[in-house]
């Protein structure tokens, strides 16, 4: 049989990784894709809720496949350092005109979270200072409240004494 002088097999254009490549070529990034990250120094744990947080704020509503690809290009055992370039492209087909924001937001948190010695962007960490000064705050409140309430309890107590003479004379026998 033959081939009619056509060659086998797929052309440029074709295979996917080609068209990747164009894609790097003609696609513009934020210099702040030019830094690596290496995730050994990135508590994953802590940036997974705001992937979920961002993610649904996005789509509309709490979609687990893309937070679980996003987590999967983050946690992919032979990349501990991921290319975020790459990460656009291939996520862009989920979130659309919104991953350039995303990936620049997350990238970011990323680089600020390899610097810190626990592994958290320092955002992360003053919310949680905030948060916490809040709660304390909101507990002395409540402790507060409830003291005042003893307290007025505690005065009617000493009014009631000093108005009954039966109670005067039961703590005169009583000292």
């Amino acid at each position: 049989m033959a081939d009619a002088g056509f060659f086998k097999g797929t052309s440029a254009d074709q295979e996917y990784r080609f068209s990747e490549m164009k894609l790097l070529k003609s696609m513009k990034f934020p210099p702040e894709f030019d830094k690596k990250v290496d995730l050994k120094k990135v508590n994953l744990n802590v940036i997974r809720p705001w992937i979920t947080k961002k993610v649904t704020e996005l789509v509309g509503f709490e979609d687990e496949v893309i937070i679980e690809y996003v987590m999967g290009l983050l946690e992919d055992p032979n990349h501990t350092t991921p290319d975020p370039k790459k990460m656009q492209i291939n996520l862009t087909g989920f979130l659309t005109s919104s991953t350039a924001s995303f990936m620049h937001a997350l990238w970011s948190l990323l680089l600020e979270a390899q610097e810190h010695p626990a592994g958290m962007p320092q955002m992360f960490v003053e919310e949680k200072k905030e948060e916490m000064c809040k709660a304390r705050k909101g507990d002395v409140h409540a402790i507060g409240s409830s003291l005042g309430k003893d307290q007025e309890e505690i005065g009617q107590s000493i009014d009631i004494r000093g108005k009954r003479p039966e109670n005067d004379k039961l703590l005169e026998d009583f000292i």
